[in-house]
């Protein structure tokens, strides 16, 4: 009994502690990065300081979401405890926390480069404000599905869950937090160069704007497919013989679909990158550029829906 309820607080404070470590590092990122830029000159700190307050509203978001989650845990409904339900509660916490980390430091350096844009184009820092702020929202999509999955799983923890559907609740909320790592890597590392660009390219702030919303739906689909496989887990019914085989062939497509969309999100955002800055600084190859970044990209896809297509065979045979 000692033995469960260490693992039953264990999970149900690992979404909160891994959010606010994550939140932690995002709010340091950008509170550092906006100090330093005000330091430039008179006429953006104010508007700076404003991008860094909404900034650090978003990425508390996640934070809290988390805390709501671990209450939800603590103060369950029953009073009794059973591996099968620890597994679940593994299950949510894989999925808020891995999500939770990543989300505000990705947020972060969107909002410090924002913040240095501002600086260097102060007269462009509504639409620099604006910018950052969908870049955020984008971002925060990935915190979202696996809240819906948390959700998902959380409803259905009862005290009758037997061990095979506990674990098949982790599958599915490990499918979906391993499966953002990948994803939120490559959103990190394009919103810092993206910022970085409205500040850079002024004159192309239009064309910058519609290159990366292109590329943010691009890094967007392998949330998607991780959020599709973790839904597939959670609904596909046990066979009545068999069931260890199963639940075994749902890790491995968690697995597969997490290494798919790690690759296709960390190469995905590095052509992207390039991309946006090379349009804020020649605008007039813009046309020529967006199909050759949207090419490379489709090839760079073609993994995560290989990963897609084997993990989906996996669950469903």
């Amino acid at each position: 009994m000692l033995s469960l309820l260490i693992a039953h607080y264990f999970a149900a404070c690992l979404p909160l502690v891994l959010a606010g470590i994550g939140t932690g590092f995002g709010q340091g990122i950008l509170g550092f990065g906006t100090l330093d830029s005000i330091a430039i000159q008179d006429l953006g700190r104010d508007k700076s300081v404003r991008a860094m307050i909404i900034g650090l509203a978003l990425t508390e978001s996640s934070v809290v979401i988390a805390l709501v989650m671990t209450l939800m845990t603590l103060w369950r409904e029953g009073t009794s405890l059973s591996w099968p339900i620890i597994f679940g509660e593994f299950g949510i916490a894989l999925a808020i926390g891995i999500s939770g980390l990543l989300v505000t430091i990705a947020s972060g350096f969107a909002v410090r480069s924002a913040c240095r844009s501002i600086m260097r184009q102060p007269f462009q820092a509504q639409k620099i404000l604006t910018f950052m702020f969908i870049i955020q929202s984008l971002i925060e999509a990935a915190f979202i599905f696996s809240f819906v999955i948390a959700l998902m799983i959380r409803g259905n923890i009862v005290e009758s869950l037997d061990l095979y559907n506990g674990l098949k609740f982790l599958a599915a909320g490990l499918a979906m937090g391993l499966g953002a790592i990948g994803p939120l890597i490559g959103q990190a590392i394009f919103s810092n160069v993206a910022c970085k660009a409205v500040g850079v390219g002024g004159g192309s702030y239009n064309k910058i704007v519609s290159f990366s919303l292109l590329s943010e739906a691009a890094l967007e689909a392998p949330l998607l497919f991780a959020l599709v496989i973790a839904i597939l887990i959670f609904y596909f019914p046990l066979p009545f013989e068999g069931e260890l085989l199963k639940v075994v062939a749902f890790f491995v497509a968690a697995i597969t679909i997490s290494l798919g969309t790690f690759g296709g999100g960390w190469a995905s955002s590095r052509v992207s990158s390039k991309g946006c800055m090379v349009v804020a600084l020649n605008p007039e190859i813009y046309p020529t550029l967006l199909k050759s970044a949207f090419l490379a990209q489709a090839f760079i896809e073609s993994i995560v829906v290989y990963s897609l297509l084997i993990s989906m065979f996996l669950i469903t045979t």
